[in-house]
């Protein structure tokens, strides 16, 4: 299965890999930006309530006028919780904001490497972990990155785009334009 790389193509999503607070501010970014978000968490009722609160602060945002009420619910329309990573097969980049954990954190990307297409990026949202450790758990090492957010996501308007030891330049390049 090929994925789309075009950020404008209807298909292209980003699916996130843990909906505590940095994956559901991940989302919230992401889906106000115009993307299209698959979300999943280990427990379901955490996506649930990751897209629920994700939802309330974008239409938050429209009561007080940063964005209009049509592109509020157009964000939210973009943001869908699915059961288990499997619904992450489509996907063009996969976040991962789990546990800061090594060896947790290298068996949720190889198992995403089963999962997803051999062109998905997968990245890390990852604050002190090295980026060529996680990656040394996948075959394809070279789409793996680290994709750090600050935290409180929706206020931060920064993002590291971190590069492992393999990582080509066409994933870093691609995460930039995110």
């Amino acid at each position: 299965m090929t994925v789309s790389r075009d950020l404008d193509a209807p298909d292209f999503a980003i699916g996130i890999v843990g909906a505590g607070a940095m994956g559901r501010g991940i989302a919230q970014i992401a889906a106000a930006g115009g993307f299209n978000i698959r979300i999943t968490d280990a427990a379901p009722e955490v996506a649930e309530a990751s897209v629920s609160f994700a939802s309330q602060m974008l239409r938050r945002a429209a009561e007080k006028g940063r964005t209009t009420p049509a592109d509020a619910e157009a964000a939210v329309s973009r943001m869908t919780v699915v059961p288990d990573i499997a619904g992450l097969a489509g996907c063009a980049v996969v976040i991962e904001a789990i546990v800061e954990d090594l060896d947790v954190k290298r068996e949720m990307f190889a198992d995403l490497e089963n999962v997803v297409s051999a062109s998905c990026i997968l990245a890390s949202n990852t604050s002190s972990l090295s980026v060529t450790a996680i990656a040394s758990a996948c075959e394809n090492p070279e789409r793996v990155a680290g994709f750090h957010f600050f935290n409180p996501v929706p206020l931060m308007r920064v993002v590291e785009v971190i590069a492992g030891q393999r990582t080509q330049a066409d994933a870093c390049e691609a995460l930039s334009a995110i």
